[in-house]
């Protein structure tokens, strides 16, 4: 298993609500974005994994909707908040921790595979690369895998974009400031701060646009289906991809 990046934990404790399934601002994403998903995905009674699940946002709703559903995550506060949301739910969804770039699956376990909340910004191209390609293993033929891909570069170039921005989290609202940009490794840092706590930690995030996903996703073995808006902010895309 891939070490957990040292800064992993230190986001989720200043920045969990938007990834845990009771929280207002997970319900409102989900509410937009379900409906995106459902219409894509096989026959209900599918297995469905649910990649980078965190605290099961997707993972919970689609297993009403119907679906078969496995939740893959790595980061223990995360985990520890779906298994306790499926224990007083009595959600039957197996929480798996596991390393996404390398999947423990066996191959053609499921109908389709969902990758949401922008998780790509986690992630550099090289291990997308692994993980897509795991993703082409553990699908069955025909199978589909969708996609919630931040669009920085429409960000960027739409004059919208906020070097500081405030992130509603529940209880623990902070502000993130966009610090550093390095052009070799396609990243930019952001300093988050809980001005209450007085808590702060730095991370980076790559920098993805959907047709960079495309021709990964292409060069796995996928054929793109659909794109439309996401549900992680206005500049987010869901996009579908199918097994060739």
């Amino acid at each position: 298993m891939v070490p957990q990046a040292p800064w992993v934990d230190k986001f989720y404790e200043l920045y969990s609500a938007p990834y845990l399934p009771t929280s207002e601002p997970a319900r409102l994403r989900v509410e937009q974005g379900l409906p995106k998903i459902l219409k894509h995905l096989p026959e209900k009674g599918s297995e469905v994994l649910d990649l980078c699940c965190g605290g099961g946002l997707y993972l919970f709703g689609l297993e009403k909707a119907g679906y078969k559903m496995t939740g893959v995550d790595m980061e223990p506060r995360m985990l520890k908040a779906a298994r306790k949301h499926a224990k007083e739910t009595g959600s039957k969804a197996r929480i798996v921790k596991g390393d996404a770039t390398n999947l423990r699956f066996k191959g053609r376990s499921f109908g389709a595979v969902v990758f949401m909340g922008a998780a790509t910004g986690h992630f550099s191209m090289a291990e997308v690369k692994k993980i897509m390609g795991g993703v082409h293993t553990v699908l069955r033929p025909k199978g589909v895998v969708i996609t919630e891909v931040n669009d920085h570069i429409a960000l960027f170039l739409s004059g919208m974009y906020q070097r500081i921005l405030y992130e509603p989290s529940g209880e623990n609202d902070v502000i993130s400031i966009h610090t550093r940009y390095d052009g070799e490794k396609g990243t930019f840092n952001r300093l988050f701060l809980n001005l209450e706590s007085d808590k702060k930690f730095k991370a980076p995030f790559q920098i993805w646009a959907p047709w960079i996903l495309n021709s990964i996703m292409d060069d796995a073995g996928f054929d793109q289906k659909s794109s439309e808006t996401g549900a992680f902010g206005g500049f987010s895309r869901i996009l579908v991809h199918a097994k060739r």
